[in-house]
């Protein structure tokens, strides 16, 4: 069923990286930064800030169309092709990459290309861009990732959706210098383990564990959350989702919020049987959900949120609803009390958001992608946020 459903996707992003579309860079308060094929095309994912520029990739365009890794300021300028994925140094790279603590490197992964054609570790140098691959993806080890590493200390810890010994994905491990993969844990699905990770690991401050969610099986079949000791290297799973908290996470990953419990989207279901964000409690291994949507909200998020710098709203992006029914970007109150559509989408402006908004360094902005309708490329944009919601 997952490879069954990898196909289709790239499929389907394969059809609209065929389209030509002129390059349009605006120079507003709300930026926007058009790909046209050699600049990159197809974004699925927003990128990453660090202090100065931000990051982030294309599935498709550049050299040898098999995508590139990008960099633009956080008010949309700037934005110019860092480096190019040629195939043996990975093909359709997964979300934007990790940020080294210094700015000088990037590592990220990459869904093929590589040794064995099932992805790739790869660095690259935000100076020059190269891009070099550390490590390939072989199948046991894991498969056509989706999610970028985290940086902890000298080594780098990361999910595959796909591959290990049940090929249903894995954890793995890596030293940020290169060398092997190591699987820490393989994923076995079925009542009492999760299946199928899409989303990047986090590193909870509180305690210094990684957590992560998958959106397949668990004890009701709507996926989970886990934690990994990166010190020890174990794993275990805590808590499955239900029909009441929402669940089926897809590419999003978990964020801590004012209270130090973890936050996320579920995609189906939840208290409106249309998505939900979810609050998690490191203590007592509870979900709990916050805020529903509803087709006016916006529904069925497909990736995370993120909190504004005073923890008193969140972001998040909407794959459907909405007054166009493309999909929406939101304001909630943390104890979702309260909600804002800032943007609706449609065919105009591009629609059917699959990545959670990223904020900028300084707080006032959000940067994220779109694809669709007037943008088949994809559409890069940075907005103002509205003093009311920051």
């Amino acid at each position: 069923m997952t490879t069954k459903r990898m196909t289709l996707i790239t499929a389907a992003l394969a059809m609209m990286a065929i389209a030509v579309a002129p390059a349009v860079q605006a120079s507003s308060s709300d930026a926007a930064v058009r790909l046209n094929g050699s600049n990159g095309s197809f974004l699925p994912y927003s990128p990453n800030c660090g202090s100065d520029w931000c990051y982030g990739t294309s599935w498709f365009g550049g050299s040898l169309n098999m995508g590139t890794i990008y960099r633009v300021k956080p008010d949309g300028t700037s934005f110019s092709v860092l480096g190019n994925f040629e195939g043996a140094n990975g093909l359709q790279p997964s979300q934007a990459p990790a940020i080294s603590p210094d700015g000088t490197t990037l590592y990220g992964t990459t869904s093929q290309g590589g040794d064995s054609g099932s992805g790739v570790i790869y660095q690259a140098d935000t100076a020059t861009g190269v891009i070099t691959a550390l490590a390939s993806f072989t199948g046991p080890n894991g498969s056509t990732p989706q999610a970028p590493p985290i940086i902890v200390g000298d080594s780098l810890f990361g999910v595959a959706g796909q591959g290990g010994k049940n090929s249903r994905g894995v954890v793995w491990t890596m030293p940020r210098a290169g060398g092997a993969i190591t699987v820490i844990h393989s994923f076995t699905g079925g009542t009492k383990d999760v299946a199928t990770p899409f989303g990047a690991l986090m590193i909870n401050p509180s305690d210094g564990m990684l957590y992560g969610m998958a959106f397949a099986q668990a004890a009701n079949g709507l996926g989970g959350i886990f934690r990994v000791d990166p010190v020890a290297k174990s794993y275990k799973l805590l808590a499955s989702f239900t029909k009441e908290t929402g669940g089926v996470p897809q590419t999003g990953a978990l964020v801590v919020g004012p209270d130090k419990a973890l936050y996320g989207n579920g995609w189906a279901l939840g208290p409106d049987g249309a998505g939900s964000v979810f609050r998690f409690s490191p203590k007592t291994n509870t979900i709990k959900a916050v805020f529903s949507y509803i087709p006016t909200t916006g529904t069925q998020p497909y990736s995370g949120v993120v909190f504004s710098p005073s923890g008193t709203w969140m972001y998040s992006l909407t794959w459907k609803g909405g007054q166009y029914g493309g999909g929406t970007l939101i304001a909630i109150k943390a104890d979702g009390s309260a909600s804002k559509v800032l943007k609706q989408f449609s065919a105009k402006t591009g629609l059917n958001n699959t990545a959670a908004p990223t904020i900028s360094p300084d707080g006032t902005r959000l940067l994220f992608a779109q694809n669709g309708g007037r943008y088949p490329l994809g559409i890069l944009y940075s907005m103002v946020i509205p003093a009311s919601v920051r």
